[in-house]
């Protein structure tokens, strides 16, 4: 039976090269805290390893005979910035991890460092007094020093390793490769010196430790002392790249380091003597990397994405749509009434009709409205195509106005022009982008005075208020509003929308729109004492003034447009939840806010209308331009590193089909403004804490 080892700070280079190494010989477990990764042959665990009690917890389910401990805050500028920060994770945590393993019985290894000295000797040997000069050195330090105190029969390697890292955490030697393949310079320090190790040594001379049952402290590093500059020189030279292309520079040069030693080699006597081996020459290294370039942990090593956008479905909601499956009926049941009643009351309408998509449901409200042929509609150009196709649909004309650059709503200050511009507009579908709710009195007063409909396109905004603390989608100040069930808005049905309105005839019309245009009369309308006599046809529907009971009319070219009591199961039982969601996301939304304040190059938007905002999305706008590269490179290292991205909208106008008709994204500078900088960021109700800090973490990295 295999040994199971324990890998803590799973993510990283050094623990995943580690796993690879090992997987054929013992079971290995990876612990992920941030990052979510998948390796073949591996195992993975998400854990929070903050407390002595999760640590114990934490050994307890997996039973693992080893812990390797890789975790560690290795930055040793935020661990200066951070001081707290930097103890939690490089002293405490590994005091934790360490009483842990004491009171299980487990082996520990726990990784240090060569930060530890002054910098004033050569290869410094186990026996030395350390004298970190950073706090990086000296929580590290502490580290070894609870290990020691907490944990009897632990083995302690100090190192400084190279080798082949992942998209998301380069190496040292992969920063030099991939600058020199690119014919990028590269500078390095002529005057620091070390003595690396190639990983796949080090992890061999660390199991051959533990093999040996040894513990206390061990230097696990190669014979070559040199400078960063040389190592860069001598790899560039085995892998023939141009070493012309390597400056050497001093660090004295660089004042805005953290003070740092300059001589980090370490003495590996003690390692040679108690194992009786040796390591090869630097060069013999990295003919090993060489031959491993093709198959290392760049195509092991699958990165789960963090999404843009995410659905939470939890065991009610799974529950609630098995109910259906296994009793109820599958579509126009009471499931769909039950869900149009919910909505409607949540926002305060007195009609919702459930449809298949929110497309649909903006479809159905523009031919409620019955325009003629070319009449126009306004709507916003920045905002997803199905607003204004869903105008094309019922032979109208999309007129849009550009959006005004702080709520990147439409620009209220140019509407009132384009309506007087045209003399045939009808309506005014304004997009609550993003979440923000337009300004909808002024666009109200605007629609009275010119006797226009209004349709709010408020897929984004389930959860939103107006200014005066009523909920976006109550009507008060449209004919119609529509709402999104997608996935990836604020509730999810998987597919699914609602038209909402005050009034009792568009409701009913819509109800017939949805289903091929077909009624039963009155009958479908048992709440509306108003209903009109509905049926065209009376004497083929009524028996003794009863409806026959086969009887149905086709009134209108209708859709079948119906939405299933499945999905609705599933979306009343994800509205028990919505302030929860609505909570987080504001939740999450000032965390951000607070992160990207005074940041360079990039700024977030929207910040005015974040009390009114439901939050569907977190768009930021980037200087992509002073940060050097192009918005596809930065949205493609944010993927290496596990972060998804996605841009809203793409402007409706600058799409080929609009552009055939004669739009022309020229007529409408701040939406392209907006559209050349901007990009959404992760932003749903199940991200955690620690996958938004590796989010905000990796994009600060990729800004300087």
């Amino acid at each position: 039976m295999k040994k199971k080892i324990l890998i803590t700070g799973g993510s990283g280079f050094l623990a995943v090269n580690w796993a690879l190494s090992i997987r054929n010989h013992y079971e290995v477990t990876l612990l992920l805290h941030h990052r979510k990764i998948s390796l073949m042959g591996v195992n993975t665990a998400k854990a929070f390893v903050s407390s002595l009690s999760h640590c114990l917890r934490l050994l307890e389910k997996h039973q693992p005979d080893i812990v390797i401990h890789t975790a560690s805050l290795t930055s040793v500028e935020k661990c200066e910035s951070n001081v707290k920060l930097a103890k939690e994770i490089n002293t405490d945590l590994a005091r934790n991890i360490a009483i842990a393993c004491e009171h299980q019985g487990v082996k520990l290894v726990h990784i240090s460092t060569d930060h530890l000295f002054s910098g004033e000797c050569e290869r410094v040997d186990e026996n030395a007094n350390p004298n970190p000069l950073n706090h990086y050195g000296k929580t590290k330090l502490q580290g070894e020093q609870q290990v020691i105190k907490n944990c009897k029969s632990a083995l302690i390697v100090r190192t400084n390793f190279f080798g082949w890292g992942t998209n998301y955490r380069p190496s040292f030697s992969d920063f030099i490769l991939n600058n020199l393949k690119k014919g990028k310079t590269v500078d390095l320090f002529q005057d620091v010196f070390f003595t690396p190790i190639l990983i796949d040594e080090l992890i061999d001379k660390v199991h051959r430790l533990i093999d040996a049952d040894m513990s206390g402290i061990f230097n696990v590093v190669g014979d070559d002392r040199l400078s960063k500059y040389d190592f860069g020189i001598k790899l560039a030279n085995h892998f023939d790249l141009d070493a012309n292309l390597i400056h050497a520079i001093s660090i004295d040069d660089r004042q805005n380091l953290v003070h740092r030693p300059k001589d980090m080699s370490l003495s590996n006597v003690k390692l040679y003597q108690t194992l009786d081996c040796k390591i090869p020459p630097l060069s013999g290294q990295f003919q090993m990397l060489r031959a491993y370039e093709n198959k290392n942990v760049l195509t092991e090593v699958s990165v789960d994405m963090i999404p843009y956008g995410n659905h939470y479905i939890d065991e009610h909601d799974v529950n609630s749509v098995i109910d259906v499956l296994q009793g109820g009926m599958l579509t126009q049941g009471p499931k769909i009434y039950e869900f149009e009643n919910k909505i409607a009351g949540f926002v305060g309408a007195q009609y919702g009709v459930a449809v298949s998509s929110g497309t649909a449901a903006l479809h159905l409200a523009c031919m409620a409205l019955d325009p003629g042929k070319g009449d126009g509609v306004i709507t916003s150009p920045n905002t997803f195509v199905a607003s204004s196709n869903a105008i094309l649909y019922v032979g109208a004309q999309p007129v849009f106005v550009d959006i005004d650059s702080d709520t990147l709503n439409i620009d209220i200050d140019r509407l009132e022009s384009a309506i007087q511009s045209s003399s045939n507009i009808k309506a005014i579908m304004p997009v609550h982008f993003a979440g923000l709710p337009c300004e909808m009195e002024k666009i109200r007063d605007l629609a009275d005075k010119y006797e226009l409909a209004v349709i709010e396109d408020a897929s984004h905004a389930l959860g939103a208020t107006y200014s005066n603390g009523a909920k976006v989608g109550n009507c008060q100040y449209s004919d119609m509003t529509v709402l999104s069930f997608h996935p990836v808005k604020g509730i999810a049905a998987g597919e699914g929308g609602m038209i909402l309105t005050n009034d009792s005839k568009l409701y009913q019309k819509l109800t017939l729109l949805r289903s091929h245009g077909i009624t039963k009369g009155n009958f479908e309308f048992p709440g509306i004492s108003e209903a009109d006599d509905a049926l065209i046809n009376k004497q083929e529907a009524l028996e003794n003034g009863e409806l026959k009971r086969w009887y149905y009319e086709m009134q209108y070219l209708g859709y079948n447009y119906r939405m299933t009591d499945i999905q609705c199961a599933l979306a009343v039982s994800q509205m028990d939840k919505i302030e929860l969601f609505l909570a987080r996301r504001r939740e999450i939304v000032q965390y951000y806010d607070q992160a990207f304040k005074d940041c360079p190059n990039i700024k977030p938007l929207q910040l005015q209308g974040r009390d009114q905002s439901s939050h569907h999305i977190y768009v930021v706008a980037i200087d992509f331009n002073k940060i050097g590269i192009s918005r596809h490179q930065f949205m493609q290292e944010l993927a290496n590193q596990g972060v998804g991205s996605q841009v809203h909208y793409i402007p409706v106008v600058k799409q080929p089909f609009y552009q055939s008709m004669g739009y022309d994204i020229c007529h409408y500078p701040k939406t392209d403004l907006y559209y050349q900088d901007t990009l959404s960021i992760p932003l749903y109700y199940s991200l955690s804490d620690s996958e938004q800090t590796l989010v905000i973490s990796v994009i600060k990295s990729l800004l300087l």
